[in-house]
């Protein structure tokens, strides 16, 4: 695991604001950062790379990780209320033990995420957005769509 003061912490931070507003600056790129424990609420993180950063018992709240790479993340005991995921690639991600009141999560992949006794509300996952969909019904007499 990387670890980070905090000098360099808001360095990245502050190329990564860069970096969204197209001046300059770098994308955040915190793989395998321990950044478990660590106030970093309202945080804007959005199409960062967070693969296998390690978020548990941090907080969170407030922050914007909208299209960001967070697969195989750790985000155990961590606040993550009001935390905006829209978008955002969670495949594998752990949420267990995580306060998830009021997040967003439309469209992110949550393949394989553990929320195992997070506090989430139940709304976060009724959101489905319908605007681009694509329904095609199937032939009863054919076994599969690509069977055409």
């Amino acid at each position: 695991m990387n670890t980070y003061t905090q000098q360099e912490l808001d360095s990245v931070f502050e190329q990564h604001k860069l970096w969204l507003e197209s001046q300059g600056g770098e994308r955040a790129q915190l793989r395998n950062a321990d950044l478990s424990n660590l106030v970093l609420q309202n945080i804007d993180l959005r199409c960062a790379n967070l693969i296998r950063t390690d978020f548990s018992g941090a907080d969170l709240s407030g922050s914007n990780m909208s299209e960001a790479d967070i697969t195989y993340a750790n985000f155990s005991h961590a606040n993550l209320n009001n935390t905006n995921f829209r978008d955002a690639d969670l495949r594998n991600a752990n949420m267990s033990h995580a306060q998830m009141l009021n997040v967003d999560l439309l469209r992110a992949d949550l393949f394989r995420t553990d929320f195992s006794n997070a506090q989430i509300n139940d709304s976060a996952f009724k959101r489905i957005d319908t605007s681009s969909t694509i329904i095609e019904l199937r032939d009863p007499t054919q076994q599969c769509l690509s069977g055409k």
